[in-house]
Protein backbone atom coordinates (compact mmCIF):
# COMPACT_ATOMS: atom_id res chain seq x y z
CA UNK A 1 0.00 0.00 0.00
CA UNK A 2 2.83 2.39 0.86
CA UNK A 3 4.51 1.63 -2.45
CA UNK A 4 1.34 2.55 -4.34
CA UNK A 5 1.07 5.83 -2.42
CA UNK A 6 4.64 6.68 -3.44
CA UNK A 7 4.43 5.49 -7.07
CA UNK A 8 1.21 7.33 -7.98
CA UNK A 9 2.59 10.85 -7.28
CA UNK A 10 5.81 9.97 -9.13
CA UNK A 11 3.86 8.78 -12.18
CA UNK A 12 1.68 11.89 -12.07
CA UNK A 13 4.71 14.19 -11.98
CA UNK A 14 6.31 12.20 -14.81
CA UNK A 15 3.12 12.54 -16.86
CA UNK A 16 2.96 16.30 -16.25
CA UNK A 17 6.60 16.71 -17.34
CA UNK A 18 6.21 14.65 -20.52
CA UNK A 19 6.70 16.60 -23.72
CA UNK A 20 4.18 16.60 -26.53
CA UNK A 21 5.53 17.10 -30.04
CA UNK A 22 3.24 18.26 -32.85
CA UNK A 23 4.38 18.39 -36.46
CA UNK A 24 2.20 20.11 -39.06
CA UNK A 25 2.95 19.36 -42.70
CA UNK A 26 1.04 20.98 -45.55
CA UNK A 27 1.80 20.71 -49.24
CA UNK A 28 -0.10 22.45 -52.02
CA UNK A 29 0.70 21.96 -55.70
CA UNK A 30 -1.84 23.46 -58.07
CA UNK A 31 -5.03 21.45 -57.36
CA UNK A 32 -3.31 18.78 -55.24
CA UNK A 33 -3.36 19.34 -51.47
CA UNK A 34 -2.08 17.24 -48.58
CA UNK A 35 -2.14 17.97 -44.88
CA UNK A 36 -0.59 15.78 -42.18
CA UNK A 37 -0.57 16.34 -38.41
CA UNK A 38 1.61 14.06 -36.29
CA UNK A 39 1.46 14.01 -32.49
CA UNK A 40 4.24 12.24 -30.58
CA UNK A 41 4.98 11.71 -26.90
CA UNK A 42 6.87 9.35 -24.59
CA UNK A 43 10.09 9.80 -26.60
CA UNK A 44 8.30 8.98 -29.84
CA UNK A 45 6.97 5.61 -28.65
CA UNK A 46 3.41 6.89 -28.92
CA UNK A 47 2.60 8.42 -32.28
CA UNK A 48 -0.76 9.53 -33.68
CA UNK A 49 -1.07 10.83 -37.24
CA UNK A 50 -3.97 12.46 -38.99
CA UNK A 51 -3.69 12.53 -42.78
CA UNK A 52 -5.86 14.79 -44.90
CA UNK A 53 -4.77 13.93 -48.45
CA UNK A 54 -7.54 15.78 -50.24
CA UNK A 55 -9.42 19.03 -49.69
CA UNK A 56 -11.77 20.08 -52.44
CA UNK A 57 -14.97 22.03 -53.04
CA UNK A 58 -18.17 20.31 -54.12
CA UNK A 59 -19.60 22.76 -56.64
CA UNK A 60 -23.08 21.23 -56.56
CA UNK A 61 -23.59 21.68 -52.80
CA UNK A 62 -20.99 24.46 -52.33
CA UNK A 63 -19.48 22.35 -49.54
CA UNK A 64 -15.88 21.63 -48.59
CA UNK A 65 -15.07 17.93 -48.85
CA UNK A 66 -12.28 16.66 -46.59
CA UNK A 67 -10.73 13.18 -46.75
CA UNK A 68 -9.26 11.96 -43.49
CA UNK A 69 -7.29 8.94 -42.27
CA UNK A 70 -5.89 8.20 -38.82
CA UNK A 71 -2.72 6.27 -38.00
CA UNK A 72 -1.46 5.10 -34.58
CA UNK A 73 2.22 4.15 -34.32
CA UNK A 74 2.44 3.94 -38.13
CA UNK A 75 -0.32 1.31 -38.23
CA UNK A 76 -3.79 1.91 -39.58
CA UNK A 77 -6.61 -0.43 -40.42
CA UNK A 78 -9.15 2.36 -40.73
CA UNK A 79 -10.45 3.29 -44.19
CA UNK A 80 -10.29 6.86 -45.46
CA UNK A 81 -13.29 8.82 -44.24
CA UNK A 82 -14.92 11.76 -45.99
CA UNK A 83 -16.92 14.60 -44.54
CA UNK A 84 -18.74 17.50 -46.16
CA UNK A 85 -18.80 20.90 -44.47
CA UNK A 86 -21.49 23.25 -45.72
CA UNK A 87 -21.01 27.03 -45.50
CA UNK A 88 -23.62 27.14 -42.70
CA UNK A 89 -21.71 24.54 -40.66
CA UNK A 90 -18.48 26.49 -41.05
CA UNK A 91 -20.15 29.76 -40.00
CA UNK A 92 -21.81 28.05 -37.01
CA UNK A 93 -18.43 26.66 -35.96
CA UNK A 94 -16.93 30.15 -35.95
CA UNK A 95 -19.90 31.42 -33.93
CA UNK A 96 -19.50 28.65 -31.34
CA UNK A 97 -15.79 29.41 -30.99
CA UNK A 98 -16.55 33.12 -30.53
CA UNK A 99 -19.19 32.36 -27.88
CA UNK A 100 -16.73 30.07 -26.10
CA UNK A 101 -14.11 32.84 -25.99
CA UNK A 102 -16.64 35.30 -24.61
CA UNK A 103 -17.46 32.95 -21.70
CA UNK A 104 -13.85 32.74 -20.46
CA UNK A 105 -12.58 35.72 -18.49
CA UNK A 106 -9.15 36.89 -19.70
CA UNK A 107 -8.89 34.06 -22.23
CA UNK A 108 -6.18 35.95 -24.11
CA UNK A 109 -4.05 36.00 -20.93
CA UNK A 110 -4.48 32.23 -20.45
CA UNK A 111 -3.57 31.55 -24.07
CA UNK A 112 -0.58 33.90 -23.94
CA UNK A 113 0.78 32.21 -20.79
CA UNK A 114 0.44 28.79 -22.42
CA UNK A 115 2.03 29.94 -25.70
CA UNK A 116 5.04 31.21 -23.73
CA UNK A 117 5.82 27.55 -22.92
CA UNK A 118 5.55 26.40 -26.55
CA UNK A 119 8.84 25.90 -28.40
CA UNK A 120 9.07 26.04 -32.19
CA UNK A 121 11.96 23.82 -33.24
CA UNK A 122 11.32 23.82 -37.00
CA UNK A 123 9.58 26.26 -39.31
CA UNK A 124 9.82 25.89 -43.07
CA UNK A 125 7.57 27.86 -45.41
CA UNK A 126 8.39 27.76 -49.12
CA UNK A 127 6.16 29.19 -51.82
CA UNK A 128 6.21 29.32 -55.59
CA UNK A 129 3.62 31.60 -57.15
CA UNK A 130 2.87 33.39 -60.38
CA UNK A 131 -0.04 34.66 -62.42
CA UNK A 132 1.68 34.85 -65.82
CA UNK A 133 1.76 38.63 -65.52
CA UNK A 134 5.04 40.11 -64.25
CA UNK A 135 3.48 43.16 -62.55
CA UNK A 136 0.78 41.17 -60.75
CA UNK A 137 3.27 38.49 -59.73
CA UNK A 138 5.60 41.14 -58.28
CA UNK A 139 2.78 42.63 -56.19
CA UNK A 140 1.73 39.19 -54.91
CA UNK A 141 5.31 38.28 -54.01
CA UNK A 142 5.73 41.53 -52.08
CA UNK A 143 2.47 40.94 -50.21
CA UNK A 144 3.52 37.35 -49.50
CA UNK A 145 6.79 38.46 -47.90
CA UNK A 146 4.88 40.94 -45.72
CA UNK A 147 2.52 38.20 -44.53
CA UNK A 148 5.35 35.76 -43.80
CA UNK A 149 7.45 38.28 -41.88
CA UNK A 150 4.39 39.39 -39.92
CA UNK A 151 3.54 35.82 -38.89
CA UNK A 152 7.17 35.08 -37.94
CA UNK A 153 7.18 38.24 -35.80
CA UNK A 154 4.06 37.03 -33.95
CA UNK A 155 5.51 33.54 -33.48
CA UNK A 156 8.77 34.91 -32.05
CA UNK A 157 6.82 37.26 -29.77
CA UNK A 158 4.47 34.72 -28.20
CA UNK A 159 6.45 31.46 -28.53
CA UNK A 160 10.04 30.29 -28.12
CA UNK A 161 11.48 30.28 -31.61
CA UNK A 162 14.47 27.94 -31.25
CA UNK A 163 15.31 27.45 -34.93
CA UNK A 164 15.95 29.88 -37.76
CA UNK A 165 12.86 29.90 -40.00
CA UNK A 166 13.39 28.82 -43.59
CA UNK A 167 11.35 31.15 -45.78
CA UNK A 168 11.28 31.51 -49.53
CA UNK A 169 9.05 32.84 -52.28
CA UNK A 170 9.90 31.94 -55.86
CA UNK A 171 8.10 34.07 -58.46
CA UNK A 172 6.96 32.64 -61.77
CA UNK A 173 6.61 35.41 -64.33
CA UNK A 174 5.96 33.29 -67.43
CA UNK A 175 3.14 30.96 -66.34
CA UNK A 176 0.50 30.66 -63.59
CA UNK A 177 1.84 28.62 -60.67
CA UNK A 178 0.55 27.97 -57.15
CA UNK A 179 2.70 25.78 -54.91
CA UNK A 180 3.47 25.82 -51.21
CA UNK A 181 5.21 23.65 -48.63
CA UNK A 182 4.76 24.36 -44.93
CA UNK A 183 6.36 22.41 -42.09
CA UNK A 184 6.13 23.43 -38.43
CA UNK A 185 7.24 21.46 -35.37
CA UNK A 186 6.28 22.58 -31.86
CA UNK A 187 6.89 21.15 -28.38
CA UNK A 188 5.27 21.73 -25.00
CA UNK A 189 4.83 19.86 -21.74
CA UNK A 190 1.51 18.14 -21.04
CA UNK A 191 1.42 19.83 -17.62
CA UNK A 192 1.33 23.30 -19.20
CA UNK A 193 -1.59 22.28 -21.43
CA UNK A 194 -3.46 20.84 -18.42
CA UNK A 195 -2.79 24.01 -16.44
CA UNK A 196 -4.29 26.08 -19.26
CA UNK A 197 -7.37 23.83 -19.24
CA UNK A 198 -7.73 24.22 -15.48
CA UNK A 199 -7.53 28.00 -15.82
CA UNK A 200 -10.26 27.94 -18.47
CA UNK A 201 -12.51 25.98 -16.09
CA UNK A 202 -11.64 28.35 -13.24
CA UNK A 203 -12.42 31.54 -15.17
CA UNK A 204 -15.46 30.20 -17.03
CA UNK A 205 -18.45 32.42 -16.44
CA UNK A 206 -21.98 31.25 -16.85
CA UNK A 207 -23.53 27.81 -16.93
CA UNK A 208 -20.97 24.99 -16.93
CA UNK A 209 -23.33 22.90 -19.05
CA UNK A 210 -22.53 25.14 -22.04
CA UNK A 211 -18.84 24.40 -21.61
CA UNK A 212 -19.55 20.66 -21.39
CA UNK A 213 -21.76 20.85 -24.48
CA UNK A 214 -19.06 22.68 -26.46
CA UNK A 215 -16.39 20.13 -25.47
CA UNK A 216 -18.65 17.20 -26.34
CA UNK A 217 -19.41 18.65 -29.78
CA UNK A 218 -15.71 19.09 -30.52
CA UNK A 219 -14.85 15.61 -29.22
CA UNK A 220 -17.60 13.93 -31.22
CA UNK A 221 -16.77 15.79 -34.44
CA UNK A 222 -15.50 13.25 -36.95
CA UNK A 223 -14.87 13.09 -40.64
Amino acid sequence: MKIVVVIIPILFVFFMLMKLSITIFFHHAQDDDECRITIKTLFGLIRYTIRIPLIKIDKQSASIVVSHKETINNKSNNPTKRKKYSPKEIIDSFKETKEFAQHVIHLHVIVRKFMAHVSVTKLEWCTKIGTGDAAQTGMIVGFGWSVKYGIIALVSKYMKLKAMPLLSITPSFQQPVSEMKFVCMIHFRIGHAMLAGIRILKYWRGNRSKLKSFINRQANESY
